[in-house]
């Protein structure tokens, strides 16, 4: 099940003037390989484009090996038919109390009932319909009347055999998005795309009603495989000798793939990513229905070590193996998902026995810890008691943790050590040098050297999924128009990552100028392009591209993605963003309204659309969402800064002031905040305190020039002329060729 982090990211883009501000748009989210050109694995219409769907049962006769092998995996046991022989929980009248909330477990006849608070915040009788996995915990799952399943937090442990909840840190309240009754719990939405076969979730955006379909209701041999018709049909007949002159009707997965065929088709279920399509119909990539998450917080450490719950294809496609051509069904049994051998068996099946010994590893033979996985597959729990190892296959890096405070495998075992005493440790028995990795590039750039970015994206030789993610973090550094001239190249680049997070990129630096390079991409061969680039031409497009056949095509792929996750409250932001562009307003505060029900802090929402009642003329409507935010977020910046531009604008100035001063104390450091309320100051001949605010977000923003710029009005408002000169030399070094500048200077030092 995808798990959402509660944080909220709210990006607004520069203001045009000191008190006006404009929409932030945002941009909708809730991996490297070499290019895969879909030509190299469908040179032709396959026939399971034809194929419909038969059900594992047809498979059996011909292939009772594999489906013995299935029988009572995860993938079998996925979900179940809530009864008798597939709950594993104790219904017999037992309960669990999780922050003050109780949950009791009961039967009724033949089938199974939970008594607990629902969304109203009353308690209710719910019925179990369906079970949701097996091990090492079990989840539930109970069905509302408008076609929606939501699975409870309150799991079993099937090892402990006890009950437990799945967030134990958090309180959470029943009208909550993260409440089990609300939408991050709600199987339609969060779990059934991967954990069925043939899932469609038929979701109206108008009624707000699901109903779902699957053709079988855990993960059969069709759900990898492909619809089977044309397959089953043709072996069929050829026992009757029909179809000996024809070749076998190709399937979607078959032994025949490529190893990076293999890795992309199972990455649509073992990825942490966002839905592009309707539904998967088995045509085309990974990346034509689907969008996955780069290596950046919080999903992922700064150097990409698992951080939240990603499910492996993003780590392992970092990975050196990957590079090499190891795939998954390499390590793993494709049908029983078992590893193929044991312990350190299994690595050794490729690599030479010396990595083996206590001369390698230097751990006593035959210990936990001298296992493979346990230094280079270092894990973490989700959802309580499931350890996920990360597939990234890494070798440990203290020295990073020393410098940047990244976790490692030594100090996870060795935990009465410092990270110093491990770095110190590799050094004595692997000598000083390390081997060049990516994350070192990317860490230096996150702590400031933005340029390091660049070293990524630039060497092809490093994972795509990193050279893409420091794409992103490099287009929001501070770059000049030569540096995103040149970022604009890698709209060329053969790997869709690395083109996709360019579009995404440009987008982010606002600047038309690069449209004309955009264009292209409307007609890029994978569909997670195309997307991005009609978004870029929603923010930033003429009239003129618009009226493009290609952008039409796109745009029209990019609606259909915004309607697929409309039932997330980021999928309704996004619609609303969309709406507004189209200057339909009312349709645009429907939908940050119904975001906002949805989800009870979805406070991005809040803002959008209190800025765009704000526009409306509206201002009390506005006021009164930043208040709501305030009251639920009441350290982020952002809103106070807001609501300063608000009460300004109604003449306010001491709300103003107020407002403003708060949010240069708060955090995310807002430039704006900063600029604006010297300003301020300055216009209420408030010059030496205009000077102090205008130092403390220079610390923040160093030799930021519009911060400098008015530091040196401030400095001429009080006559201060040697400081007001030394100024404009910082401001001649950031901007040489300023006309103004280059002239007050001449009339201030003529002035001295």
């Amino acid at each position: 099940m995808t798990e959402f982090s509660n944080a909220f990211i709210i990006r607004y883009l520069r203001q045009k003037n000191f008190f006006s501000c404009v929409l932030c748009t945002l941009l909708f989210t809730n991996i490297g390989c070499k290019q895969i050109e879909k030509e190299a694995y469908i040179p032709i219409e396959p026939e399971y484009y034809h194929a419909s769907f038969v059900g594992a049962d047809s498979c059996t006769k011909c292939h009772q090996k594999e489906h013995e092998e299935w029988k009572n995996s995860h993938h079998d046991l996925a979900m179940k038919l809530a009864d008798s022989t597939t709950v594993l929980a104790n219904f017999n009248n037992t309960s669990f109390i999780h922050n003050g909330v109780k949950s009791s477990f009961f039967r009724k006849g033949q089938d199974f009932f939970v008594n607990t608070e629902g969304e109203d915040g009353t308690y209710q009788d719910f019925k179990i319909v369906y079970t949701y996995g097996v091990t090492p915990l079990q989840q539930y799952i109970v069905a509302f009347p408008n076609g929606e399943f939501n699975c409870l937090l309150t799991a079993w442990d099937t090892k402990e055999e006890k009950w437990f909840h799945l967030q134990p840190d958090l309180e959470i309240k029943h009208d909550e998005w993260i409440n089990w009754s609300g939408g991050s719990q709600r199987w339609n939405t969060m779990c059934a795309d991967c954990h069925s076969t043939d899932l469609k979730k038929n979701y109206d955006l108008s009624t707000g009603v699901y109903n779902t379909t699957f053709s079988e209701i855990n993960v059969a041999c069709e759900a990898c495989h492909g619809p089977a018709s044309e397959h089953v049909s043709y072996y069929e007949n050829a026992m009757d000798g029909a179809e000996k002159s024809k070749a076998p009707p190709q399937l979607y997965m078959d032994s025949e793939m490529s190893s990076l065929e293999v890795v992309d088709k199972c990455a649509r279920c073992h990825a942490r990513r966002t839905n592009l399509t309707s539904n998967f119909d088995y045509k085309g990539t990974f990346m034509d229905h689907y969008y996955p998450r780069m290596l950046e917080e919080p999903l992922y450490e700064l150097d990409g070590q698992i951080k939240d719950e990603v499910y492996v294809y993003s780590s392992f496609i970092q990975s050196k193996m990957y590079q090499e051509g190891v795939s998954c069904n390499d390590c793993h049994n494709a049908h029983s998902l078992q590893l193929k051998r044991e312990g350190n068996d299994l690595c050794l099946s490729c690599h030479t026995p010396n990595y083996n010994t206590t001369a390698h590893h230097f751990h006593p033979m035959n210990t936990e810890a001298a296992l493979c996985i346990n230094c280079h597959m270092d894990g973490k729990l989700y959802m309580v008691n499931d350890f996920r190892r990360d597939h990234s296959f890494r070798i440990p890096r203290p020295d990073q943790s020393v410098d940047y405070n990244t976790p490692n495998a030594c100090n996870k075992c060795h935990t009465e050590e410092s990270a110093e005493w491990a770095a110190s440790f590799i050094q004595k028995k692997y000598g000083p040098a390390r081997a060049d990795h990516f994350s070192d590039h990317l860490l230096k750039g996150y702590t400031g050297d933005y340029v390091a970015f660049k070293k990524v994206f630039s060497n092809k030789h490093y994972p795509d999924i990193a050279r893409a993610t420091a794409i992103g973090r490099y287009a929001d550094s501070p770059i000049t128009e030569e540096e995103a001239l040149n970022l604009s190249l890698y709209l060329n680049d053969s790997s869709v990552f690395v083109r996709n997070e360019t579009v995404r990129a440009l987008e982010r630096i606002g600047n038309p100028a690069f449209s004309e390079r955009v264009v292209p991409m409307l007609k890029d061969s994978l569909r997670v392009v195309r997307i991005s680039a009609a978004h870029y031409f929603r923010t930033l497009g003429t009239a003129s591209v618009k009226e493009l056949e290609a952008f039409k095509k796109a745009d029209k792929e990019y609606v259909e993605e915004l309607k697929v996750n409309s039932d997330f409250p980021a999928g309704l932001h996004q619609l609303a963003i969309y709406e507004q562009g189209q200057g339909n307003s009312d349709k645009a505060i429907e939908y940050y309204q119904r975001a906002i029900t949805e989800d009870s802090y979805n406070n991005r929402s809040r803002m959008n659309l209190a800025l765009l009642y704000y526009q409306l003329g509206r201002p009390e409507e506005s006021e009164a969402l930043y208040l709501k935010v305030i009251e639920q977020e009441p350290e982020f910046s952002y809103v106070y800064y807001m609501l300063g531009l608000l009460y300004n604008e109604k003449g306010d100035s001491t709300k103003a002031g107020s407002y403003l001063y708060q949010a240069t104390t708060l955090d995310p450091p807002n430039l704006n905040a900063y600029y604006n309320y010297a300003l301020l100051l300055q216009q209420q001949k408030k010059n030496e305190a205009s000077l102090e605010i205008i130092e403390k977000g220079l610390v923040q923003f160093p030799f930021n020039e519009r911060l400098v710029y008015i530091k040196l009005l401030g400095q001429l408002n009080l006559n201060l002329r040697y400081k007001a000169l030394e100024t404009l030399e910082v401001l001649l070094q950031l901007n040489p060729t300023n006309a103004d500048y280059i002239q007050l200077k001449k009339q201030l030092q003529g002035g001295v």
